[in-house]
């Protein structure tokens, strides 16, 4: 009787397991992480200010600063270090139609007349935020974009958009907005020591959207992106900015734009940008290609603008944006991941909540997603391989190793992470979870195997970040830098001195060509990531030392020093001896140099070039013409007249005459 209801009772619970419902675990899914593949340096975590900083500019200052660290903040807060600074164009009087944002759209411009002068008061509440994150941020970038130009640049005299959605910018004041944009750039770093290291004359130009009294800025700019951007990189160059601030584009509102509107470039404008910024709103399946299209030029790409715009499912909204993350990361190899803006009126945008009425905030679960991977992916980490759709892997600067894994199935799985491609690791492991509705807790540490392989548990809708400390790769090779430049139209010259005149065009295009990238130092605190640099109308005062550092794919760093000297033509050395013994007495026609003599002893006559290397000698009597500079090659030269005892009696400086 006894073992009959022992069997029952074992039938009835083997029974309630196959009928019962449960979340199953699949089978354990292996990623293989690769330290020697590595990919982009990551640079951070950003957000647009517009619309919500002009709002929350209208805070207390213990209310605004609170907020201002829930976002910057890498710690308690989203760790966001890069921040756009939209620079409105400001409608005409008049118009009372920019009421997108709970009225944040309508964003103040610098020059409300064309005839009238800059108003530096105007947008005070935007730059209220913008300095104090300047204040309280960390590893900071700042980029200033343009939704439209100034009303009275545009053809239909609004800055939502031409009539029929068409380009609005007049033909004829490219130039002009070139210089509102730069006017504003500069004022900020001369008044506010803020220095955006990019300026974006676009948004979504190509959309075809942007039409008259609509409820935000916005400027059809499908044609003539080349020239808006050269115009703008001039306009840079003659204000002494460029290089600390170049131009991006194009914020295109798809990939696919964003990779046709770059094919489209000139050479010229290409020249002055250094970044490729595209929405990722669509055109996913364009990721690859505009990444493969960026490297080959040498430009960084950012994924400047996101949100759920084309979101068409019922998947909760921050695993749907946790996949459009790490598909961007991998994928796009974005060097940088920005929200459309952090606080944004709509429930499925925001992360954060503002009560810009009370001042007040809360967070949201797309806060917390974000979080998982701004907290722990920090700037300067550097993206590598994992070979699972899922999964980010990153070596952070403290010899860290991030793996975040995202599940947004209805099972929870299991991975398998495989360290063994490591030389170290250590053994504790850092583990920290978000999941719905809204949280990311720490959980109990692990320890990793001694066969490099930690096993974890990923639960349905959540994303898991492991932290691995102390670990270290495989030794690698340096590669070896070709370093090439080019003076104006000649031919590129394996070199690393270079000597030209003020006014001309250098370039540097050091190889290799990709995988890996570049960061330059110069004079005059010169910075570039850019491979290939062009330096127009190059100035005395940027002569000395241009340092190329080539950080290869599995992470090994090598460098190239080009010396670069100017020749000034305004500054030529024409000394004579007090007495003037030769004044209108030594002069040049063509090759030749001729000497009108009375002095009684030899004469020497030496030319060098501007390094000190002798490349003509001869001693003279008297009266002589001879031809100097037969067999010197063409350059510039010191020519040089001395007495027997040495002492110069002429010298003068000679620009391009032989």
């Amino acid at each position: 009787m006894i073992k009959i209801c022992i069997k029952s009772i074992l039938f009835s619970i083997i029974l309630s397991l196959t009928v019962l419902p449960f979340r199953s675990i699949s089978q354990e899914i292996t990623v293989t992480i690769d330290p020697l593949e590595r990919f982009q340096r990551f640079e951070g975590w950003g957000t647009s200010l517009c619309w919500w900083a002009v709002l929350a500019g209208k805070w207390d200052d213990a209310n605004r600063k609170a907020l201002v660290n829930a976002i910057v903040d890498p710690d308690t807060g989203l760790g966001y270090n890069i921040f756009r600074y939209n620079i409105g164009g400001g409608d005409q009087p008049g118009h009372d139609h920019l009421t997108k944002g709970s009225g944040g759209a309508k964003v103040p411009g610098f020059k409300p007349t064309e005839s009238g002068d800059y108003d530096w008061d105007a947008d005070s509440y935007q730059r209220r935020i913008l300095l104090e994150i300047n204040e309280h941020g960390q590893d900071l970038i700042f980029e200033a974009f343009s939704n439209s130009p100034p009303w009275w640049m545009t053809k239909s005299g609004c800055v939502s958009g031409n009539s029929d959605g068409s380009d609005n910018l007049k033909e004829d004041y490219f130039d002009d907005f070139a210089d509102y944009l730069s006017e504003v750039v500069k004022y900020y770093k001369d008044t506010w020591n803020i220095t955006f290291r990019t300026v974006e004359p676009f948004n979504e130009p190509s959309a075809g959207w942007w039409k008259s009294m609509g409820d935000q800025e916005g400027c059809g700019f499908k044609n003539n992106q080349s020239k808006m951007i050269k115009e703008l990189g001039k306009a840079l160059v003659a204000k002494n900015l460029f290089g600390a601030t170049s131009v991006s584009a194009a914020d295109e509102s798809s990939i696919d734009q964003a990779l046709t509107s770059l094919n489209g470039y000139d050479t010229e404008a290409l020249e002055y940008l250094s970044q490729v910024n595209t929405h990722s709103y669509s055109g996913h399946n364009s990721r690859t290609q505009l990444a493969s299209k960026a490297s080959s030029l040498g430009k960084r790409v950012w994924q400047s603008e996101s949100g759920p715009l084309h979101k068409n499912d019922n998947s909760h909204i921050a695993l749907w944006m946790a996949d459009v993350i790490i598909r961007d990361i991998r994928d796009l190899k974005a060097e940088a991941w920005i929200d459309w803006q952090v606080s944004d009126p709509a429930e499925n945008w925001m992360s954060i909540n503002a009560d810009h009425r009370n001042q007040k905030f809360t967070y949201k679960s797309r806060f917390y997603m974000h979080c998982a991977f701004s907290r722990f992916i920090r700037p300067g980490s550097h993206i590598i391989s994992s070979d699972n759709d899922n999964t980010i892997a990153a070596l952070t600067k403290d010899s860290s190793l991030v793996v975040v894994i995202r599940n947004g199935t209805g099972n929870d799985k299991m991975y398998s992470l495989d360290l063994s491609k490591f030389s170290h690791t250590g053994k504790t492991v850092k583990v920290y979870q978000f999941s719905l509705p809204g949280d990311l807790k720490p959980l109990a540490d692990m320890q990793l195997p001694d066969n490099n392989r930690l096993s974890i548990n990923s639960p349905s809708q959540t994303v898991t970040t492991c932290v691995f400390s102390n670990v270290s790769s495989p030794p690698c090779t340096p590669s070896e830098i070709t370093s090439y430049v080019k003076i104006n139209s000649q031919p590129w010259q394996e070199t690393t001195n270079v000597t030209l005149n003020a006014g001309d065009t250098l370039k540097f295009g050091p190889q290799p060509l990709s995988n890996g990238y570049w960061s330059w130092k110069g004079p005059q605190d010169f910075k570039s990531e850019n491979r290939e640099i062009t330096i127009r109308n190059i100035s005395k005062s940027q002569e000395g030392d241009y340092v190329a550092a080539f950080c290869n794919s599995q992470g090994c760093t090598s460098s190239v020093v080009i010396n670069v000297t100017v020749y000034d033509p305004s500054k030529i050395i024409n000394k004579e001896n007090s007495r003037n013994k030769y004044d209108n007495r030594i002069y040049f026609r063509g090759n030749n140099l001729t000497v009108i003599s009375d002095y009684q002893y030899p004469l020497t006559i030496q030319v060098f070039t501007l390094k000190g290397v002798s490349v003509y000698k001869k001693t003279i009597f008297k009266n002589v013409t001879t031809p100097v500079f037969s067999g010197i090659p063409y350059g510039n030269f010191i020519v040089r007249i001395s007495t027997e005892s040495g002492k110069p009696v002429f010298e003068k400086m000679l620009v391009n005459l032989f």
